[in-house]
């Protein structure tokens, strides 16, 4: 903040002058320099200043006592919103003007009485305009009181339609992490997930979202569970995953609300349906900054109760419009609303930008992590209410944590199967390292096949390993025959398997003949199993039927393969 010595040095002379008459300060110059320095003094007595306060009309010691409770200090573009522009004008229009005599606006007048100064600040998004109040004035200034208004709601009745993630984004979280552990994708030169990774991942899923996929996608970075090689493979740090997996879900759910929160690369603005920001270089806005505005202001609402979206939006543009846009700058950032293609500039814009944003944070992560719940009147309609859960309310300090969950155990399933309860996250993990994946849900259902315990024998984890792991997780003795079949296989390798084909049935032994001994056909067909029957892939069944007309053989295809 500029002292009043600098302020007034860098005043034109019309102006200072202006300044003394204000303040009943005869000059003894006519200098620039020298009137300021005589201004100086005479500025900083207390005396002085309780006159100048006494002589100001109303909106400007309104305007003062704004500008006092910022700290002395505001965005111009922020104070000149409600307390209007200071006229950009030279020392011969001031000259002839003589503006100090009718100013157009309450900071024009007190500019004009040298109460309020301009001077550029530094700010996160580089420099910008600010006024201020020279620090010799302002601590002979009463103390404002603390006006700073804060958020108030109206609860609204629960919507008749709830919509709750709770712990569905751990679930998948762990998912994703045992994925790398045993798949080790790659990334592509744009540092991509490779297609095939992506979408099979997606398909193991509870929430099949590909906005929600891609941010649990980002998350992995920041918090620190996964990171790529110089090869572009990614993969898991043990200890970070480890201690995430054996937390209890409150932390678990706390350590990922924490890393979004702080990660300064997840640009929420950027991911805001219907808006189209242009990375230019010219301008950029700080994700943090906004994510927390918000998180502040979410912690006047009561938890598990029901506030509606809209209100609360309209709450915050009252209270603290600038709370991602601190220099007040509506002008420079190049945001289109993606459907009609039009900038989206100046503060008339807000409730398209910012009121979007607001919208998006609360509807989409906060949503995905748990902290909230939605609340909508019909399905497939977009929420119109929201809600602080117990974690989300226990997130924001307002709430004790909610107690931990206590699943049942893990059970061993007909077919090799294992069913393991999704908050079991630890465990589920440590079985997707010796089972294949089958299904996900309340319950995720994992298979022991030869590929799986191969995949486990590399990572260094026996039968013996294998089967101590499935009596834990069970919490009872394991079946005779599932030991006898492990150890079996440990000792003699896979033994059986099952293939999935389709069953070429012909009439009679002589047209299978005539069938294998063309070479269009006999390459489709993968094993001759008895003289009239034969196995074709099933990737192959349609030319089977094309090739067999060739031959003048109608075939009859009851249920076509796939």
């Amino acid at each position: 903040m500029p002292l009043l010595r600098q302020s007034l040095l860098d005043t034109y002379l019309v102006h200072l002058r202006a300044i003394a008459s204000f303040w009943d300060i005869p000059l003894a110059t006519n200098r620039q320099r020298d009137v300021a320095l005589e201004l100086t003094d005479a500025m900083a007595d207390p005396k002085a200043i309780e006159r100048a306060l006494a002589r100001l009309s109303a909106d400007q010691r309104g305007a003062l006592h704004a500008l006092l409770a910022s700290d002395g200090r505001m965005p111009r573009q922020v104070f000149a919103r409600e307390w209007g522009e200071i006229r950009a004008m030279g020392p011969g229009r001031m000259e002839r003007d003589h503006p100090w005599e009718d100013p157009t606006s309450p900071a024009e007048g007190l500019w004009y009485r040298g109460l309020l100064f301009l001077s550029f600040e530094q700010g996160p998004d580089g420099a910008y305009e600010a006024v201020s109040i020279p620090p010799e004035i302002q601590e002979h200034l009463p103390a404002p009181e603390d006006t700073q208004p804060g958020i108030a709601l109206e609860s609204v009745a629960a919507p008749s339609r709830i919509s709750s993630e709770d712990a569905l984004l751990l679930d998948d979280a762990c998912t994703l992490l045992a994925y790398v552990q045993n798949q080790r994708p790659r990334l592509d030169r744009e540092h991509r997930w490779l297609e095939k990774h992506r979408q099979r991942l997606l398909a193991r899923l509870r929430v099949r979202d590909e906005q929600r996929f891609a941010f649990l996608r980002h998350l992995v970075f920041p918090i620190g569970w996964v990171t790529s090689d110089e090869k572009d493979q990614l993969r898991l740090e043990p200890e970070t995953v480890t201690t995430w997996l054996q937390s209890d879900s409150f932390r678990q759910r706390s350590d990922m609300a924490a890393a979004w929160r702080d990660d300064p690369t997840w640009n929420d603005l950027f991911h805001v349906p219907g808006l189209q920001p242009e990375d230019t270089g010219a301008w950029r806005n700080d994700p943090i900054l906004a994510r927390q505005a918000i998180l502040q202001h979410l912690r006047a609402c009561k938890p598990t109760t029901w506030y509606e979206l809209s209100a609360f939006v309209a709450a915050v543009k009252q209270v603290d419009p600038d709370f991602q846009r601190p220099a007040g700058d509506y002008d420079t950032w190049y945001i289109r609303d993606q459907e009609t293609g039009a900038y989206l500039s100046g503060f008339e814009s807000w409730d398209a930008v910012e009121g979007r944003l607001i919208r998006y944070l609360i509807t989409k992560p906060m949503a995905w992590l748990g902290l909230v719940d939605l609340g909508a009147e019909e399905r497939d309609q977009a929420p119109y209410a929201f809600r602080l859960s117990q974690s989300g309310a226990a997130f924001l300090d307002l709430a004790d944590p909610p107690p931990p969950p206590t699943p049942h155990s893990s059970r061993l399933r007909p077919g090799f199967r294992v069913s393991a309860p999704a908050p079991r996250r630890y465990e589920r993990f440590q079985l997707a390292r010796v089972a294949d994946w089958v299904a996900s849900g309340d319950h995720d259902v994992y298979r022991l096949t030869p590929t799986s315990l191969e995949r486990a024998r590399q990572q260094g984890i026996s039968i013996p390993r294998v089967l101590e792991f499935l009596q834990e997780i069970t919490e009872a003795p394991l079946p005779q025959p599932l030991e006898k079949a492990l150890n079996r296989w440990n000792a003699h390798g896979t033994e059986a398997s099952l293939e999935r084909v389709v069953l070429l049935r012909l009439s009679d032994a002589d047209l299978m003949d005539h069938v294998t001994s063309s070479p269009r056909l006999a390459r489709l067909i993968e094993e001759r199993i008895g003289p009239t029957a034969a196995l074709v892939r099933r990737q192959d069944w349609p030319q089977v039927v094309s090739r067999l007309g060739e031959i003048g053989v109608l075939p009859e295809v009851p249920d076509p393969p796939g």
